[in-house]
């Protein structure tokens, strides 16, 4: 979705015509994956710290659910859940995101394990803040960006994308 908004390469948004599956976009996360287990210490490690940050990103999305559900209750849903399951959501992230600092498990290593796992949450998402003001807020079209991701969309059509 965000490769047809222009938020990145389109060349991530090319499906397989055959199943409409969008192997462009799998094999990019594939190869990212390997990229951050081979330059981190240990898979498990990896897959830790960015679980921990998606949760953060789970409590952002369910409270938004919650917030639209009183500011714009007429708003079109193609599937509108009851009202329960966003607070209990909410309520379960919000404690997967705390469970690191009630872990009864104290070792040497206990203040560094949390302060990394929300040292990277916290630097993702700041991260994330110009990248959303410059290329979504003010829609700015980077010029390296746009001839990048051309080239790419002419080689990912001559291999039979569509």
């Amino acid at each position: 979705a965000c490769a047809r908004d222009g938020h990145l390469p389109r060349a991530l948004s090319l499906c397989l015509p055959s199943r409409s599956t969008p192997i462009v976009a799998i094999v990019f996360n594939f190869l990212c994956t390997v990229v951050y287990i081979v330059v981190g210490k240990h898979a498990s490690a990896v897959v830790e710290k960015v679980m921990y940050t998606q949760w953060i990103y789970f409590v952002f999305v369910f409270i938004g659910l919650i917030v639209l559900r009183f500011t714009r209750p007429s708003m079109r849903r193609p599937y509108k859940a009851p009202f329960i399951v966003p607070v209990l959501l909410t309520i379960v992230s919000v404690l997967m995101v705390l469970s690191p600092i009630f872990d009864t498990t104290r070792d040497e290593d206990y203040v560094s394990n949390i302060l990394s796992k929300y040292g990277i949450a916290v630097g993702s998402i700041v991260t994330g803040i110009p990248f959303y003001i410059l290329c979504i807020y003010r829609r700015t079209r980077l010029s390296i960006f746009e001839q990048t991701s051309g080239k790419m969309v002419n080689l990912c059509k001559s291999l039979g994308f569509q």
